[in-house]
């Protein structure tokens, strides 16, 4: 009979000796190692974002001149100066109100500080402007093209025909709306013909909460976009967070601004079908919101010194942005030459996005104050940037 299960006499069953891991204490040495590297990483890759954004960098204020404030409509946050330098002309969206009706303003440049007129658009047309391009045809036709953020999910371009009668009094003519899949989030648009043109998306598709991911992790879903006039195609991608947009004077080239790179990208065009080369870039001391060129071929950049304030003053507007406008120019050896020409902690204007000049006038615009401001330039107080 087999013994019962717990009795005295039961055999003494004996186990294999347990084996023995002699390499289990490298491999927990080398899982803390990691885990250490991954989080000094990431510390090290916060701080350098912290860093990058410029949240630690403290605005000396200087204007290569002097500036007047000229109230605005609210959100004057991208303008342009039309041919012959005697207006500008400016879009407007208050961003802090969504759903109210945006504009565009003719700023006169006769006087200082100027006259603005609000031009009259239809009615029926719903207006929530962004970034703009002007051309000005050979035949003397001025067209106008502006991102319109029709709702959250929807954006077009709209694109006008502006005239000035002799008495100087502007008409704005609706000439249509183009719409594209690749309109993903546009922000910066360029002009390069009366119905072609370039434009950025400053963040790639998706909810709200990767926009915020995509900015966090500095990801690179920005996109360069041209339309031929008939279709729309990305010419450039792989850029961490596109804004502003400007076509050289020959339209041989293209130069687009990266805010969270902190710098602007050169790319080479061909002109019968748009595409671009990337051919090199240019760091500067801010995050680049608009480009723009004036008749010298010069290009006026107005940006973000640090990135944590502007999202502040985003969210309050009590609390102030720093401002920066820069003039890229090439010297008399052709090298580039990065001079500054304004910075303001916020006291003057907070969250400056454009700056075009002529003839020594600069207007510096803002994405959500109602304020201008009007310069009057002096060449000789412009600082080098090392």
């Amino acid at each position: 009979m087999p013994a019962s299960p717990g009795c005295n006499s039961c055999p003494v069953r004996l186990m294999p000796p347990r084996k023995r891991h002699p390499d289990r204490p490298l491999q927990r040495g080398l899982m803390r190692f990691w885990w250490r590297f991954i989080l000094v990483a990431l510390i090290a890759y916060v701080g350098y974002t912290i860093w990058l954004g410029g949240a630690y960098r403290n605005i000396e204020p200087f204007t290569a001149g002097q500036c007047v404030a000229v109230e605005a409509p609210p959100g004057p946050e991208d303008m342009a100066i039309l041919p012959g330098g005697h207006a500008a002309i400016i879009a407007s969206q208050d961003r802090r109100d969504r759903d109210a009706q945006g504009g565009l303003h003719l700023y006169d440049l006769t006087s200082r500080p100027g006259r603005l007129t609000r031009l009259e658009l239809p009615p029926s047309l719903p207006f929530h402007p962004h970034g703009m391009g002007l051309f000005a045809a050979p035949d003397g036709q001025i067209f106008l093209h502006v991102i319109n953020h029709r709702s959250a999910d929807r954006h077009t371009v709209e694109i006008f025909l502006l005239q000035l009668a002799a008495d100087g009094t502007p008409t704005v003519r609706h000439r249509g709306s183009v719409a594209s899949d690749l309109f993903v989030h546009p922000n910066g648009i360029a002009a390069a013909g009366p119905e072609s043109f370039y434009l950025t998306n400053d963040r790639g598709s998706g909810p709200r909460w990767m926009h915020m991911v995509e900015n966090l992790l500095q990801l690179s879903r920005s996109t360069l976009v041209y339309h031929d006039g008939r279709f729309a195609r990305v010419v450039a991608e792989d850029i961490a967070f596109a804004n502003g947009v400007e076509v050289s004077t020959d339209g041989g080239a293209v130069l687009a601004g990266s805010t969270l790179w902190r710098m602007l990208l050169a790319f080479t065009r061909e002109p019968t079908s748009g595409t671009l080369l990337r051919i090199g870039s240019l760091p500067l001391p801010m995050g680049p919101d608009n480009i723009r060129r004036d008749d010298n071929g010069d290009l006026w950049v107005a940006g973000h010194p640090n990135a944590f304030a502007f999202i502040g003053h985003a969210m309050d507007p009590q609390k102030e942005s720093p401002s920066m406008v820069l003039r890229v120019s090439r010297d008399n050896r052709g090298a580039t030459r990065v001079q500054e020409i304004f910075a303001d902690p916020g006291s003057l204007i907070s969250g400056a996005s454009v700056a075009v000049h002529n003839q020594g006038r600069l207007l510096i615009g803002a994405v959500f104050q109602s304020t201008l401001l009007d310069c009057q330039l002096d060449p000789k107080q412009f600082k080098d940037v090392d």
